[in-house]
């Protein structure tokens, strides 16, 4: 049968200073410090996870000089936010539009780029380019700007890291979207997947033949904590967790399993 609804179209909107430091904060860890940048982000992935027909992106070209910066340095700082930049504008159905720091060293604060996504998604809205609206960002400021979208008509999502997401803001949209660790490290450059591979993770008991190497217990849930090696494997091992089942993580280096359940978990381990 032929359809006589109209097709939908996914808008992605995006504060990029936002997404920039919720990306870091939650993959520098993983990634062992380094270096976690703009240029780290794989934005046609991003489009891609939210079926986006359009993105556009808003962010601040850093033009006050840091304390003790050198002149030299301060351009090339300058030169590589702009390729950065005109990285993105490069890409399929990608916009990036820039707005201005203003303040001090200390102190520096986003200029206009609130009213820039602002003015877009209600112009979008408007016009009936798109049917979903999705907006990457945290701040409560956009709550007026989301409930004015709703009440058009417009399906609105908000898509951010549940720690840092104004409640108010949540509410206001239609549907919301947690962004967790995996989201983050799935929309990472191939490059830093290939380098540091997630572990592999299943409810499986050791083998009798694996090696015990330390065992301790979960600060504060006090649950067991075990480590075994068999040949090159290292694994973590859960009798019990939170959900009542066991949980297994292995990885061919050793830290790497704890370091991956301290960050999906948020609990670190005691060993005796």
């Amino acid at each position: 049968m032929i359809s006589n609804e109209p097709p939908e179209i996914t808008y992605l909107f995006i504060d990029g200073g936002y997404l920039r430091d919720k990306y870091k904060k939650a993959i520098s860890k993983w990634f062992n410090n380094d270096v976690v940048e703009l240029r780290n982000i794989d934005f046609s992935a991003v489009k891609k996870h939210f079926k986006a027909k359009k993105v556009f992106y808003y962010d601040c070209l850093d033009e006050i000089q840091n304390k003790n910066e050198k002149d030299e340095d301060f351009k090339a700082r300058k030169s590589k936010q702009k390729d950065d930049f005109n990285q993105i504008r490069s890409l399929e159905g990608y916009h990036v539009k820039l707005g201005s720091l203003v303040g001090s060293p200390n102190n520096k604060r986003q200029k206009e780029v609130d009213v820039l996504l602002t003015v877009d998604m209600m112009n979008h809205t408007i016009r009936n380019n798109m049917t979903n609206a999705v907006l990457i960002a945290g701040d409560r400021d956009f709550k007026p700007v989301v409930e004015s979208l709703v009440s058009m008509g417009m399906y609105v999502k908000i898509a951010s890291d549940p720690r840092s997401t104004s409640s108010e803001l949540r509410y206001a949209a239609d549907d919301y979207i947690p962004l967790s660790f995996n989201n983050y490290y799935n929309w990472s450059s191939s490059e830093l997947i290939k380098k540091y591979p997630k572990p592999k993770v299943d409810r499986q008991r050791p083998s009798n033949d694996a090696h015990l190497l330390k065992q301790g217990k979960v600060k504060i849930k006090g649950y067991k904590a075990e480590l075994f090696q068999k040949d090159n494997e290292f694994i973590l091992f859960f009798e019990k967790i939170e959900n009542g089942y066991p949980l297994r993580i292995s990885s061919d280096i050793e830290n790497r399993p704890e370091i991956y359940y301290s960050i999906l978990y948020g609990k670190e381990i005691e060993w005796d």
